[in-house]
């Protein structure tokens, strides 16, 4: 495990790294992908991103305007990295060594942009027929039932109906 000196060693030398001669900044997506290990290191250490944040922080990585970076800028641009260095690798999603995404609770997170698309896909699945003939067709609460446009746009012109008689009531 890493210790805490490394962990600031590492952590200064990213801070160093961000800030580029004649007081430029650095994107923070070349910095997280040059620095990533420290991410990983601080997670295994049980950081979480609010922890991450104020660390580097104090270190003087900040946003555009000298603010401390947002838990979703930052999450995200890690999570993007973790996905490009887990597509390199072919480590599994989820591995021993990712980021545990946490929510301001503390407690950990976890669907992510692939596993809500399989969630959805499955739910969607669940509504389709099984019969060759009707293959793809939707049932359930998945599809509108007969007649339910026609039903909708006689509610919305009877809801602009009685909206117009309040008004020339008004008038």
């Amino acid at each position: 495990m890493t210790s805490n000196k490394e962990l600031e060693a590492r952590l200064n030398a990213m801070a160093d790294d961000f800030h580029l001669p004649g007081g430029g900044r650095k994107k923070l997506s070349k910095l997280v992908a040059e620095h990533y290990a420290w991410f990983e290191a601080a997670a295994r250490r049980g950081m979480s991103w609010p922890d991450m944040i104020r660390a580097l922080t104090a270190a003087g990585v900040t946003g555009r305007d000298g603010k401390p970076l947002s838990v979703g800028t930052l999450s995200s641009t890690v999570w993007r990295k973790r996905a490009e260095t887990e597509g390199e690798m072919g480590r599994p999603a989820g591995s021993a060594t990712s980021i545990p995404p946490r929510a301001k609770s503390g407690k950990e997170v976890r669907p992510g942009p692939a596993k809500a698309a399989e969630q959805k896909r499955s739910a969607v699945s669940s509504h389709t027929t099984k019969n060759a003939g009707d293959r793809g067709r939707m049932t359930g609460s998945a599809k509108p039932a007969e007649g339910a446009g026609r039903r909708a746009n006689e509610d919305v012109l009877a809801f602009m109906n009685r909206a117009r008689s309040v008004r020339r009531k008004s008038e």
